[in-house]
């Protein structure tokens, strides 16, 4: 029988997760028990469109999609300072992250986390149940063009990890692969290969639950990995807040890993290709060549009515 987790699970103390979530700066907090802070700025990572209708008073609309270049892939760090500039951000504040989508917010809470914020706080319950029961919603205030503060909270750059990097770990590190079982065994593949990174252990984000059992991982250091950069901030999100493992993260994930075919892969697959029928088609006839068959086809028929004409003033005659 193949195993939904290649780690083990044991129950730790939550006193414990408490006082490193304290320390750190980044949890998750729970919908029932949330209460507004003075100096709380809260970010909403619901689409712009939905913050912009009615969201909590005072909160920030930075949506998630607005930090993902092409095939989701992370901006620069100079590009990611500057947009949260825009938002106001200087990196001080504490933040409260709310969204819909728990992927998308996870993702945003665990950018602003990485890129220094001070503290981030994750309220894990919908923000349409949140603002089901308010009275005071209003519409979210969207970023500016150019910055009202400068970012200057240094970046937590030693949590992320480059695929150059990757490569010169050696022993002691571990690595964790927070896609679904098929993916890492290569039965579903959304990259150009299936397949896990070698020797990675599965540790699907999906069954990560925020209250539950808590994983217990080797000594070491930890790099964890998603599909791509979108889903492994946000499963990094989910180990560090969630269960406050201090995790790295490589932020690539498996979609840019599995693209340099020179990279070793364990239990690699390969997406079937589709076949399609191709159909011939004649080329369309151009301008000249249409004047021709129009020219050929008047002559035919002027021979067709001479033809015609000569037949039946013979037969006249006869």
């Amino acid at each position: 029988m193949r195993p939904a987790f290649l780690l083990a699970v044991f129950a730790i103390g939550a006193s414990m997760l408490a006082d490193a979530h304290a320390n750190d700066g980044f949890g998750y907090l729970a919908g029932a028990a949330w209460r507004p802070a003075a100096d709380e700025v809260v970010i909403d990572s619901r689409p712009l469109a939905d913050c912009k209708k009615a969201t909590l008073p005072n909160a920030r609309c930075l949506p998630a999609d607005g930090f993902l270049g092409p095939y989701r892939s992370l901006p620069s760090e100079r590009d990611t300072l500057w947009l949260l500039g825009t938002a106001g951000l200087d990196g001080s504040e504490t933040v409260l992250v709310v969204g819909q989508d728990a992927t998308a917010r996870d993702f945003v809470a665990g950018l602003l986390y990485l890129s220094g914020q001070r503290q981030v706080r994750v309220l894990t319950e919908p923000l349409a149940r949140v603002l089901a029961g308010r009275s005071d919603a209003a519409p979210g205030q969207e970023r500016g063009i150019i910055r009202t503060a400068v970012f200057v909270a240094p970046m937590r750059g030693e949590r992320l990890v480059l695929k150059q990097e990757l490569l010169r770990e050696g022993a002691g590190v571990t690595l964790i692969d927070g896609r679904s079982e098929l993916e890492y065994w290569g039965e579903a593949v959304r990259a150009a290969r299936g397949g896990h990174l070698p020797g990675a252990v599965l540790l699907p984000a999906a069954t990560l639950a925020v209250a539950g059992p808590r994983p217990v991982l080797p000594s070491g250091m930890v790099i964890a990995y998603g599909h791509d950069a979108y889903e492994g901030l946000a499963y990094f999100t989910r180990l560090a807040a969630g269960l406050g493992m201090p995790a790295h993260v490589y932020a690539g994930g498996w979609a840019e890993w599995a693209a340099d075919g020179s990279l070793p892969v364990d239990n690699a697959t390969y997406p079937e290709r589709r076949t399609e029928t191709l159909v011939a088609v004649p080329p369309a006839p151009t301008p000249g060549a249409s004047r021709t068959v129009l020219m050929l086809a008047a002559a035919v028929a002027l021979v067709v009515a001479f033809a015609g004409g000569w037949y039946l003033s013979k037969k006249q005659v006869a």
